[in-house]
């Protein structure tokens, strides 16, 4: 130890020399820090990175990422904003943490906002709220960062264009952000966006096939239709003819024992059979060869009405109660009134035959991509796996021989694809079988 009086002893030149090796020291470890904690970050970021590119849901993804940097940073908050889809530019707030706003379809930063030009760029770089307001001004969009308590704004780039931006508060500590910070931000956010951008290509690859499966389904259905309606013209013209033999000597032969109760009795059941031969075969032949009507602009409510309408004795006898539902200003379609009344009745009495007494019905319309989307709903026991593939596949049915042909389904289907709409099933989460019907909204002009 040295005491005051030495201290006093030594050279007064030899001072400032000690005092440059401690700031030397100081300026060393000061380094040695930084590289430690650029270190530490970049294990970080490759270790996210790792675990992003194994993440396959964009909403797993997000909330992933803001939970790193909330806790990476010692943030309040973060918010993201990304390009809703590939066709639009326009960022939404996809996810947030921390914050009072939530987000929504409506929280958006158009694609030409000056917010966005900031970061155009192959260099892009964060920049402060501060910043960003003294360069784009009073926006609506600068207003919401405003909002979201936004102390750094954050570009995440792929191939030079902005898919998205990372929204940072201040730090819970109340520090200012180190160049090492924004450093381990930006690469973060370049992480996350080609992290993204590769869970929506999964998504789009897997909705691909999706629609590969059901078009390959509603081929093989074609198929099989085709190869029935051949049978089917077949018999039908094989059928009718001694039907027609046997209902002229039905008459006949009751002319001739009229005076006979029991032998008309009998007759009578011979005749009812007869016309019900006779109605399975005019089914089969208007499933696949429905008649030629002229299409034209129809009130899809008001077919929808009248269905309801003929359904309503039943519906109250069963004591069910039935919610209709449809937009506002229902646009009119392109096509036959009589046969959608024949899809809808048959549908709603499949719902009555298999919904309790005391049990609800819905129909639920709405509007998209083109399409109108009815839904019949029933809360009946639904469906059992096993036949949901099925259902529409001619002389298929659950109910015994004299309540069901096994046709009705079968005959919708083909219905709804000759008004260019699609026809499917499922059971809803809630219980009960949904039937669902797209059709395209067009009108008889076109």
């Amino acid at each position: 130890m040295i005491d005051s009086d030495e201290q006093m002893a030594q050279p007064v030149g030899d001072r400032p020399a000690a005092a440059g090796k401690i700031d030397k020291l100081t300026e060393l470890a000061e380094a040695n820090k930084r590289l430690k904690r650029k270190i530490f970050d970049l294990y970080t970021v490759f270790e996210i990175s790792k675990h992003l590119n194994s993440v396959l849901n964009t909403e797993a993804l997000l909330d992933g990422i803001i939970l790193t940097c909330i806790g990476q940073m010692g943030v309040n908050g973060a918010a993201i904003f990304i390009a809703k889809d590939h066709l639009s530019n326009d960022l939404t707030m996809a996810q947030c943490k921390g914050l009072k706003l939530v987000p929504a379809a409506d929280v958006v930063i158009p694609e030409n906002s000056p917010v966005i030009e900031l970061f155009q760029g192959s260099h892009a770089k964060p920049l402060s709220y501060g910043e960003i307001k003294k360069r784009a001004g009073d926006l609506p969009e600068v207003e919401l960062l405003g909002k979201l308590e936004c102390e750094y704004l954050i570009p995440m780039a792929l191939q030079n264009q902005v898919r998205g931006l990372l929204s940072v508060t201040r730090k819970i500590s109340g520090t200012e952000f180190f160049e090492d910070d924004l450093e381990f931000l930006a690469i973060l956010a370049n992480q996350l966006s080609v992290a993204i951008d590769n869970a929506r290509l999964f998504d789009s690859e897997k909705e691909a096939l999706e629609k590969l499966k059901q078009t390959q389904k509603q081929l093989v259905q074609t198929e099989k239709l085709a190869a029935l309606a051949q049978l089917s013209a077949r018999v039908a013209h094989e059928v009718n003819n001694p039907l027609g033999i046997i209902k002229n000597y039905l008459e006949i032969t009751r002319a001739h024992l009229a005076a006979d109760q029991e032998s008309a009795e009998h007759l009578q059941v011979v005749a009812e059979e007869v016309d019900r031969i006779a109605g399975i075969v005019r089914q089969l032949l208007s499933m696949f060869r429905p008649r030629q009507e002229q299409f034209a602009e129809i009130d899809l409510e008001t077919v929808l009405d009248e269905t309801l309408l003929l359904m309503s004795i039943q519906i109250q006898k069963s004591q069910i109660s039935i919610e209709k539902q449809l937009p506002d200003s229902l646009p009119r379609i392109n096509g036959s009134a009589e046969q959608l009344k024949q899809v809808f009745l048959n549908l709603l009495m499949n719902a009555c035959d298999f919904t309790p007494v005391g049990g609800k019905m819905s129909v639920v319309g709405t509007l998209g991509d083109g399409n109108l989307t009815l839904t019949f709903t029933d809360s009946g026991p639904g469906i059992p796996p096993e036949n949901l593939a099925v259902v529409f596949e001619p002389f298929f049915t659950t109910k015994s021989n004299d309540q069901g042909t096994g046709l009705g389904l079968s005959v919708c289907y083909g219905i709804i694809k000759a008004h260019g709409g699609t026809i499917s099933v499922d059971n809803a989460p809630e219980g009960g079988a949904r039937f669902t019907i797209n059709l395209p909204v067009r009108t008889a002009d076109e």
